[in-house]
């Protein structure tokens, strides 16, 4: 081991010296750069925002920096010594000690690098992010890391193999599974399984200058392992980059007709519009016109507001001042990797709420609160811990819910649920703290919450595969619309000048429900597929 050992130590000397040197100007501008956006930005705790809930981090250009030290340093190493490979194998060494031997300085160099530039990102951050982000960060480095080992033994596969068609095969798959890997199945069990996998396949590859390779058979499950982590990795791209989330109809009451009608889209921004009762609308503007709750800007270019039904006028105002809509996707459901979150703190006499100075956290045993300059408020969190535990509060918490942007027209707090299934809500308005129990909402599932003063109604709530319409005062109204599984549905609740309307769907049926908006009594509804 020690001649092969320090012979590539030797010969890639110059390789990892010029990789290092180029990989410390990429820090320093990294290290620039998220000074100038802390510097830029007030207060901090926006960056955090936006790390947490839009994905927004800046050490996620580092998976290119590892990529190609993956790839540059398995061509810097075997490309050149492709033609020697055969000599190579006439060495008393096994064709596995010899592969092996190759790798050790490789591996032992990245070991380096990922301690020496994971140490400088985590100090250098630490003066800007909280240590909850700060957990991740060295979660995404580590990933990373082990994804520019995946990069390096699957380049390492290509280059040694003699079969120039099999290694174009295995170039193209090894590329695009990499990839998917990196960017949409995002797993270190899976980064371990191929990187094991690609290990064989580079001894496979090394035993094609025998005129050999392994048994078929095991050939056979390698194959099988990575086509199910490419279908797997397939469907993750499919669903997040390039699946259709459209409805395939837009289904509303008609106040005039007094009967559900809809827009069929067809793809390709053609669309039919329909009744439920079979009637079909010449053109966009016949179908709008029986729509004058929701079209009413169309029905005033055409000088026909207001508008009479039943007996009864309706003004422009009249009809805007009605209407209030809330909207829920599966997705809004998905809470963010970190259970970090604003802790809003409207000042009355400011119109607009300003981006709030502190998150909370929510931490196994407790609650912890983070100031904008990155430090724990060790009184704060322990004020709020003692609250907590006059109200009983079993930690930790299973589920969080909330409005959490600043652009809405009041804040109603983070909600959230503990281990007992008990809700409670946490409010501070001019710098003071409320926080209770909201016993209507025990053992609910999900609370989508929707902040409007247009409405007296907060948020939509999920039990049982039922949909409650919460008050701002916590007093629910079931909505009889039969079951609604929110992990897999789309619902849209609206109301108007006359009617509250809900509309649902999981993608192939849909279903349109018609209420009066005073009492809540069924109207109309209406199934389509």
């Amino acid at each position: 081991m020690g001649s092969i050992f320090l012979k590539e130590i030797s010969r890639l000397k110059g390789v990892f010296i010029f990789l290092v040197v180029v990989l410390a100007g990429f820090f320093l501008w990294f290290c620039f750069k998220v000074r100038y956006d802390f510097g830029a930005i007030h207060p901090e705790s926006v960056i955090w925002y936006g790390y947490n809930f839009f994905d927004n981090h800046p050490e996620s250009v580092m998976a290119w920096v590892w990529v190609i030290l993956g790839v540059g340093v398995s061509l810097a190493q075997f490309l050149s010594e492709r033609a020697r490979i055969k000599c190579l194998l006439h060495l008393p060494k096994s064709s596995a000690m010899l592969l092996l031997e190759h790798f050790y300085p490789v591996f032992i160099l990245f070991g380096a690098i990922w301690l020496v530039f994971g140490g400088w990102l985590l100090v250098f951050s630490s003066f800007f992010y909280p240590v909850v982000i700060l957990e991740q960060i060295a979660i995404n480095w580590c990933y990373y890391a082990l994804c520019g080992v995946l990069f390096y033994i699957f380049t390492n596969a290509v280059v040694i193999n003699k079969n120039a068609i099999f290694s174009f095969a295995l170039a193209v798959v090894f590329t695009v599974l990499s990839f998917m890997v990196l960017f949409y199945l995002r797993s270190f069990l899976v980064i371990i399984l191929l990187a094991v996998v690609g290990g064989i396949l580079c001894f496979n590859s090394l035993l094609s200058h025998k005129q050999t390779s392994l048994k078929t058979p095991f050939l056979g499950a390698i194959y099988v392992v990575l086509a199910v982590v490419f279908v797997f990795s397939g469907v993750g791209f499919y669903d997040k980059s390039l699946k259709e989330k459209k409805e395939n109809y837009y289904i509303f009451y008609s106040p005039s007709l007094k009967e559900f009608i809809y827009q069929h889209n067809l793809g390709g921004h053609y669309f039919a519009y329909k009744s439920a009762s079979g009637k079909e609308f010449k053109s966009e503007k016949e179908y709008k016109n029986e729509l004058a709750f929701n079209y009413y800007m169309d029905l005033e270019q055409q000088g026909k507001l207001p508008v009479v039904i039943d007996g009864e006028s309706f003004s422009k105002e009249r009809i805007k001042n009605a209407r209030f809509s809330m909207s829920y996707t599966p997705a809004d459901a998905k809470p963010p990797q970190i259970p970090l979150y604003p802790l809003f703190n409207p000042d009355p006499k400011v119109s607009s709420i300003p981006f709030s100075e502190d998150m909370i956290y929510f931490a196994k045993n407790g609650l912890e609160i983070y100031h904008h300059d990155g430090n724990l408020d060790k009184e704060f969190s322990s004020f709020l811990n003692d609250k907590a535990l006059n109200l009983d509060v079993k930690f930790p918490a299973v589920a969080v819910w909330g409005r959490f942007t600043n652009l809405k027209p009041y804040d109603s707090g983070i909600f959230f649920k503990d281990s007992k299934g008990d809700v409670f809500n946490i409010t501070v308005y001019d710098n003071k703290l409320d926080f209770k129990e909201i016993p209507s909402l025990k053992n609910f599932e999900h609370l989508h919450v929707n902040e409007s003063k247009n409405s007296d109604f907060l948020a939509i709530a999920f039990k049982d595969s039922k949909i409650y319409l919460m008050d701002k005062k916590y007093l629910l109204t079931k909505l009889d619309v039969g079951e609604f599984n929110w992990h897999t549905m789309r619902l849209r609740v609206a109301f108007d000048a006359k009617y509250l309307q809900v509309r649902y769907d999981d993608g192939r049926v849909y279903k349109a429900f018609a209420f009066d908006k005073d009492d809540f009594k069924e109207v109309d509804k209406f199934q389509i597929k």
